[in-house]
């Protein structure tokens, strides 16, 4: 039989999964968007999103309120404590990862119909795509206890960063002054806000396999850099 410590962690490990399903299926609902659905599907897929947006706010709290519960009633051992503690810091990237899919889906209605979009569409999808992977593999770093993965979303971070940074400058490149400037400028804004809230996601998929390398060896390679020597032995 199971004590209350060991299933209040179970619950806790079993919400973190349904949140963290959630936030990729909202990625992968994104990528969907972005292809140009018919108007139906469209409607049906923002409204998912919508959805599960709220979804994911009520996890974030609830998993809150689980931890807090857990760490002052149940006074898990140091182990299941640093499990604990990485789920929690996920956990925060995971609703922001959400809030950022949302920010990027009200520019996205708003340029959606442009020239400059339709031209960087697959430069923009190639992006998420990136992004959705080191999602993924992050967390299943966590998972499976398994750096390996954590290690390749870290350095899959800077491929994210110089996607952006050769977007923007061949978009400023291409750029074309005419009678449509005003309106060209403002598809540029819209889709500057959609590149870096993707870059972002990218940013909090680091975040969690940072979390995860910590929970795993113990090991906060916080604010250090890529080409710490910790990172590069366990690259080799």
């Amino acid at each position: 039989m199971k004590t209350k410590r060991e299933q209040s962690i179970e619950d806790i490990e079993y919400n973190f999964e349904q949140m963290s399903d959630l936030v990729l299926a909202q990625l992968r609902i994104l990528e969907k968007l972005m292809a140009d659905p018919s108007s139906e599907e469209k409607e049906m897929l923002v409204t998912e999103l919508r959805r599960n947006e709220e979804g994911i706010d009520k996890f974030e709290v609830l998993m809150s309120d689980q931890i807090i519960n857990t760490l002052v009633l149940y006074q898990p051992v140091a182990s299941d404590i640093r499990k604990i503690i990485a789920i929690y810091r996920i956990t925060i990237n995971l609703e922001r990862i959400g809030d950022l899919i949302m920010n990027i889906l009200y520019s996205l209605e708003t340029i959606k119909d442009s020239e400059e979009f339709r031209e960087m569409n697959e430069v923009i999808i190639n992006m998420l795509l990136t992004g959705t992977s080191m999602v993924e593999k992050s967390l299943l770093s966590f998972v499976n206890s398994d750096t390996e993965y954590a290690v390749w979303t870290i350095k899959n971070d800077e491929i994210v960063d110089e996607m952006n940074r050769k977007l923007l400058l061949n978009s400023i490149k291409n750029a074309k002054v005419s009678e449509r400037t005003k309106e060209m400028l403002s598809s540029y804004i819209d889709l500057k806000n959609i590149i870096i809230n993707l870059e972002r996601v990218a940013d909090h998929a680091t975040n969690i396999a940072e979390a995860s390398i910590y929970s795993v060896q113990g090991t906060d390679i916080r604010h250090t850099d890529i080409n710490t020597d910790y990172l590069n032995e366990q690259i080799r």
